[in-house]
């Protein structure tokens, strides 16, 4: 008889069950893109695409300072409150990568994109996981998760170099 999950344990199962279905709905956006006809003019506008973006990157450094503070806190509530936050943000991430680019994306947001999606399935297989095969594909997930997340940071660092170096 399985013990109940606790309402952390939860929540965390219900973020990473919608990283899964938001990582498919892009996937399939991504080869059959649709046309957001309220979205398309936004993202002509510099001030859109500018706001967007800072607010990705802003969301991927915090991210990504909120994986370095979890190693630090010993508190079990802080770290749990932290994991959780950690993945909302994974998630507000997807959302806001389709608000940012759309599904148009071309040469080098291709491999962002797929890169931001290899990461939210990292994490999101590390709570789905079952706890007899956390020990041995939990190593390997969560390494692939890091390193998709650092190379993902690299990406976004190069993209705007490329904005602000190329645009007119």
């Amino acid at each position: 008889m399985s013990r109940p999950k606790s309402a952390y344990q939860t929540a965390l199962m219900a973020a990473s069950w919608c990283a899964l279905i938001g990582v498919i709905i892009a996937c399939i956006a991504w080869l059959w893109p649709p046309r957001l006809n309220a979205l398309v003019p936004l993202q002509r506008m510099d001030a859109y695409k500018q706001l967007t973006g800072y607010i990705l990157v802003g969301l991927l450094a915090f991210d990504l300072s909120l994986a370095l503070i979890k190693r630090r806190l010993v508190q079990a509530a802080w770290l749990r409150t932290l994991q959780l936050a950690h993945r909302i943000l994974g998630l507000a991430m997807l959302v806001m990568l389709v608000l940012h680019a759309g599904f148009a994306h071309t040469g080098f947001l291709h491999v962002t994109f797929a890169v931001t999606m290899l990461v939210v399935v990292a994490g999101a297989l590390l709570n789905l996981l079952p706890g007899e095969k956390l020990a041995s594909w939990g190593q390997w997930t969560t390494a692939l998760h890091i390193a998709a997340g650092c190379l993902l940071a690299a990406l976004a660092l190069m993209h705007l170099y490329f904005v602000y170096t190329y645009a007119s």
